[in-house]
């Protein structure tokens, strides 16, 4: 990693959805063979977390996979819990082009376009939040902070201010997880970065009233990344399955709506809801 230049400043693009609709759209109009540029799974993949997260998968209907970007993660995770239904969201829109419907089986998926820290659903909407490398994209900038000061390089004042700025921006992610999440849900978070370097937000998340337990943490085998495992409320004894998810009947849209991944309409509470599993999903 150089000292200066331009990829001190890309990492801080991490967390912005213009980085990543530039890198799909020249994935998608500039590589010669696009089809392999489709799918990526960052990180990890299903099959190598699958023995660390399956336990706190069981009995659960309704998951959100956040930052879900070109990975088979959510589809891998659909054909191994046949009842559980995903909806992926991200914020980058040329993703979904490149992509299309290609990232899961169409009647245990679905594809949004939003921003985790803003999350247009209703209270109490998943039993499980999957998040593989959308904290890490919001954090991506402050890490390399706090590695080169180990390391005694310089740091620049803007990358001071900018990671200044991190906490907030990680808080917001953490509030929408524990909102949406019923009672005894999970929040499934895989990170490149050890307890160290994650131990001060998941802290902070606590001591800001947030109902987030962290009850395991493993380190998956193949390429050495952590996964941290919450409930949402206290630990509990033993796994309990998770309250049901949109008991209501009004669906889990709050009144903010979301880009529905393909179109340019926005889905709000009294239009098109997500399906949810033994229903059909719009335009399926």
């Amino acid at each position: 990693m150089s000292s200066k230049g331009p990829d001190r400043d890309r990492i801080w693009n991490f967390q912005k959805p213009e980085y990543w609709n530039d890198r799909y759209k020249q994935r998608l109009y500039e590589q010669a063979d696009v089809f392999n540029e489709r799918k990526f799974d960052w990180l990890c993949t299903y099959e190598a977390v699958r023995d660390h997260i399956d336990p706190y998968l069981a009995g659960a209907t309704l998951a959100l996979d956040i930052g879900c970007g070109n990975a088979d993660f959510a589809a891998a995770v659909c054909e191994a819990h046949p009842s559980l239904h995903v909806t992926g969201i991200d914020y980058s829109c040329s993703l979904f082009d490149l992509c299309g419907s290609s990232l899961g089986p169409a009647k245990q998926t679905q594809w949004l376009v939003m921003d985790a820290r803003a999350l247009a659903f209703r209270d109490l909407s998943f039993d499980v939040i999957l998040d593989k490398g959308c904290l890490d994209a919001l954090l991506a900038g402050f890490d390399q902070v706090a590695l080169l000061r180990s390391w005694g390089r310089e740091v620049t004042s803007k990358e001071e201010h900018l990671s200044q700025g991190v906490f907030n921006s990680v808080m917001q992610l953490l509030r929408e997880v524990e909102r949406c999440l019923v009672p005894g849900g999970r929040y499934v978070c895989i990170s490149y970065e050890g307890l160290t370097g994650r131990e001060r937000f998941f802290t902070a998340a606590v001591e800001a009233g947030l109902s987030l337990t962290l009850v395991r943490t493993a380190v998956e085998a193949d390429s050495h990344n952590f996964i941290y495992i919450f409930v949402k409320g206290p630990a509990p004894a033993a796994l309990p399955a998770p309250a049901p998810a949109a008991q209501s009947g009004q669906g889990v849209w709050a009144d903010g709506g979301a880009v529905a991944a393909g179109s340019t309409g926005a889905l709000v509470a009294g239009q098109e809801e997500p399906a949810v599993p033994g229903s059909s999903a719009p335009g399926q």
